[in-house]
């Protein structure tokens, strides 16, 4: 028996949630697989089997628990051999539901590989064809739905990805082992208000929710979005479906509720998946921990204790807009200007909501749009205009599943975009996790020691040692330089 057997053995036995989307296990005598926190009575040794991730162990033909949910602990995708990027890609644009629509071919033409390698590669890395990872991403969906959602069965098939009611029940039966009745009636009644597209979103580890809606709301854009102490709404536009959303934030029962009004329930996936990223629902910050608080010039920077959560925005486009306006000013003013543009683009939005009345315009819209007259300078325009023709041209892409260095290679070619603003994308547009801003001064203030500031490539030096979690690590240095303001100025008010 290896060392690392010994020790997942141990982490199963003393049932430890450090080790929660580690591994998961499968019990050979009930089929079912869990994580390794879960409360069920400890199984023998003997009939454990162990796997990598939640797809190789329903490819074996387990069933994830109905205890301990091993389908939500932690980022199935951070589960993946990271050095194999093209199954990283693939199960990005499968999660999306790239294979709705599509073929196979299409998608391995997307990940310039062949068909053949790719399915090779499914099978090697994560356990099954992509086809059946897609049915299982689905199926998985289409559980929590069953567990934590109002809706009807029918309106969870279609909300999952399914093109019928019998194919959701046929592949719902394979991959759990029961139909989508059963798994309903083993729960009771789930405590959501009446609207139908609603479903309860548990957030049980990491920070309160609180300071990041709090930091939302510095920034939401007028008519678009709109944040109070526990509640975010806004409007979206999702291909063809246009719609709102609302988060709401129980801090008692420390869960979120998600609400969505939706011509087209298709849509349901796709925002129930941006609204984690947008409160980093997915990040284990156990392991960050440890390392964060053992370091001097980070532990100045928990939030109560804990490491600041990454906000994600819902739309990356919008934020990367949002990114450029606010070069070389305040939050204030860039927040302003973002809700100048959506009022010049007139994008007319009504779903009885006195607060929310428009759509955040496009790069393609913006294009068509004259930016004189809203508080930006010629050089900002003509940045902003380059930036939007590049990706409709397809200069670069906005998405999480490139390597952050061709991201910013291709992002800086154009005129008008440092580093900072590559940086500053990457982590709250794209949700890059090992990003780290060395030139912004709030960092380059966090960093200091006795006054003075390390330079740029001093600070790079330093955050070596916080890899893979230098996003992080440059929020808590963020957070700490903010608070020592907010204290000098409560000081200089108390001497006043």
């Amino acid at each position: 028996m290896t060392a690392w057997h010994t020790d997942i053995q141990l982490a199963r036995e003393q049932k430890n949630p450090a080790y929660d989307g580690e591994f998961i296990f499968g019990v050979k005598t009930t089929g079912i697989c869990c994580r390794p926190s879960c409360p069920a009575p400890v199984a023998h040794e003997p009939n454990v089997e162990y796997f990598d991730n939640i797809w190789q162990a329903l490819a074996q033909g387990y069933r994830p628990c109905l205890r301990c949910r091993p389908e939500i602990a932690g980022d199935h995708f951070q589960q993946i051999n990271s050095g194999v990027v093209a199954v990283e890609r693939a199960l990005h644009l499968i999660d999306e539901g790239f294979l709705n629509d599509r073929s196979i071919a299409e998608l391995a033409d997307t990940l310039d590989v062949s068909s053949r390698h790719l399915r090779h590669l499914f099978v090697q890395h994560v356990g099954a064809p992509p086809v059946r990872i897609a049915q299982m991403q689905k199926a998985l969906f289409a559980r929590t739905l069953l567990l934590q959602s109002s809706m009807s069965v029918t309106e969870i098939a279609f909300a999952s990805g399914f093109g019928s009611l019998r194919q959701f029940n046929t592949v719902f039966r394979q991959i759990t082992g029961c139909s989508p009745t059963d798994v309903r009636r083993k729960v009771s009644r789930v405590n959501v208000s009446d609207i139908t597209h609603c479903i309860v979103i548990e957030c049980p580890n990491g920070p309160d929710i609180s300071s990041t809606l709090a930091f939302m709301r510095e920034r939401a854009i007028t008519g678009v979005e709109t944040v109070t102490e526990n509640q975010y709404r806004r409007s979206y536009a999702l291909g063809s479906s246009q719609g709102m959303l609302c988060v709401e934030w129980l801090a008692d029962e420390r869960a979120l509720v998600l609400s969505v009004e939706a011509a087209d329930i298709r849509c349901f996936r796709r925002i129930y998946q941006r609204v984690r990223r947008m409160f980093d629902l997915d990040t284990d910050f156990s392991v960050m921990l440890p390392v964060f608080t053992a370091d001097r010039q980070l532990v100045r920077g928990l939030d109560r204790g804990c490491i600041p959560r990454l906000p994600q925005a819902f739309d990356a486009a919008e934020f990367m807009i949002r990114a450029i306006l606010g070069q070389q000013i305040s939050v204030k003013a860039a927040t302003t200007i973002a809700g100048r543009i959506a009022e010049q683009a007139a994008l007319g939005f009504n779903h009885g909501d006195a607060d929310i009345y428009r759509l955040f315009p496009t790069p393609a819209q913006i294009l068509a749009l004259d930016l004189d007259g809203i508080g930006l300078t010629k050089t900002r325009q003509d940045t902003l205009r380059a930036v939007c023709q590049a990706i409709e041209d397809g200069v670069f892409q906005l998405n999480s599943y490139q390597r952050f260095d061709d991201f910013r290679r291709d992002f800086t070619a154009i005129k008008g975009i440092g580093d900072w603003t590559a940086s500053y994308v990457a982590m709250r547009g794209l949700g890059y996790r090992d990003v780290f801003p060395a030139g912004d001064l709030g960092v380059l203030k966090g960093l200091a020691v006795d006054g003075v500031r390390p330079s740029i490539r001093e600070a790079e030096r330093i955050a070596e040692q916080w890899r893979p979690f230098r996003s992080y690590a440059a929020l808590c240095l963020w957070h700490s330089v903010a608070e020592l303001e907010a204290a000098g100025k409560s000081a200089g008010k108390d001497n006043d």
